[in-house]
C-alpha cells in the first residue's frame, strides 16, 4: 500500500506542470500575467542560442587551439562537440536561475493570481497577505537560485558515479527544482525555512514528481520554452497540497 500510494503521489506531482498549463488555458486573466514571463524566458533562449552557435568556435579555441597534426583532429572534433553538448546542458539550468531572477516580480504575481482564482481549501488558515516591491522579488528569486545552483554544483561530482551516485544527483535536482519554483507560495505563508522542508519531506513523492517533471521539461528544448509560467503555477498548487500537512 505505502508503494502504491508513493507512486500515486508521485505521479500527481509530475502532472503538476501540465496542470499548471491547463489552468492558465483556462483562464485569460492568468494567461495574460503569464505572457511577460513566457516572453523573456523565449528572448533568453534565443539570445543565448544566437551567442553559442555565433561564437562557441572561438570562445573552444581560447581554451585548446585546434590540432596540425592530423592523428590529434579526430580527438579534438570529439572533445570540442561533448564540451558543446555540456555547455547547452548548462545553459539550459542556468535558465532556471537567471530567467527566474528576471520573471520573478510576474512569477510572484501570476502565483498570488493563481490562488484567488483557485484558492486551495486549506488557504485561510495559511496564507497571509505580503506586499513586495519588484526589486524585492527578484533578489529573493536570484537569492534563492544561487543558493540551490551552490547546492547543485556540491552535488555535481555525484552526478560522475554511475549508479547510486548519478542517482543521487538526479534526485537532489529534483528536490532543487521543486523547491525554486513553490518558493513563491511558501512567501505568503507563515512558515520558516525549516517548516517549508519539513512539509515538503512529508509530500517527498509528490515533490519529487513535480521536481523530475520541470527537469524534464528542461531537457525538451520546445518544453523549456514555457517552462517558467506552467511551473510557477504548478509550485503554487503544490504548496496547495502543503497546506493539508499537519502542522509542527
Amino acid at each position: 500500500m505505502l508503494m502504491v500510494r508513493a507512486v500515486t503521489h508521485f505521479f500527481a506531482g509530475f502532472v503538476l506542470p501540465l496542470t499548471g498549463g491547463l489552468v492558465l488555458l483556462r483562464h485569460r486573466r492568468l494567461l495574460l500575467v503569464a505572457l511577460t514571463p513566457l516572453a523573456l524566458n523565449i528572448g533568453l533562449y534565443l539570445v543565448a542560442l544566437w551567442l553559442l552557435t555565433q561564437y562557441y568556435e572561438d570562445w573552444f579555441g581560447l581554451v585548446w587551439q585546434a590540432p596540425h597534426v592530423w592523428y590529434w583532429q579526430l580527438g579534438y572534433v570529439v572533445l570540442r562537440l561533448g564540451a558543446f553538448v555540456l555547455l547547452i546542458v548548462g545553459l539550459l539550468f542556468s535558465f532556471v536561475v537567471v530567467g527566474t531572477a528576471v520573471a520573478a516580480p510576474f512569477l510572484d504575481l501570476l502565483s498570488t493570481r493563481v490562488e484567488q482564482v483557485l484558492p486551495g481549501p486549506h488557504a485561510q488558515a495559511t496564507t497571509r497577505s505580503h506586499s513586495h516591491s519588484w526589486l524585492h522579488a527578484s533578489l529573493r528569486a536570484l537569492g534563492h537560485g544561487l543558493l540551490l545552483g551552490g547546492v547543485g554544483v556540491v552535488l555535481l561530482p555525484l552526478s560522475f558515479f554511475p549508479g547510486l551516485g548519478h542517482a543521487l544527483w538526479l534526485v537532489a535536482s529534483w528536490v532543487l527544482l521543486a523547491y525554486n519554483f513553490a518558493a513563491f507560495a511558501f512567501a505568503r505563508r507563515p512558515w520558516s525555512f525549516r517548516e517549508q522542508w519539513r512539509r515538503l519531506r512529508h509530500e517527498w513523492a509528490a515533490t519529487l514528481g513535480f521536481g523530475a517533471a520541470v527537469f524534464s521539461c528542461l531537457l525538451i528544448p520546445l518544453l523549456g520554452l514555457v517552462l517558467l509560467p506552467v511551473a510557477a503555477v504548478g509550485g503554487t498548487l503544490l504548496v496547495q497540497r502543503l497546506d493539508a500537512v499537519p502542522g509542527s
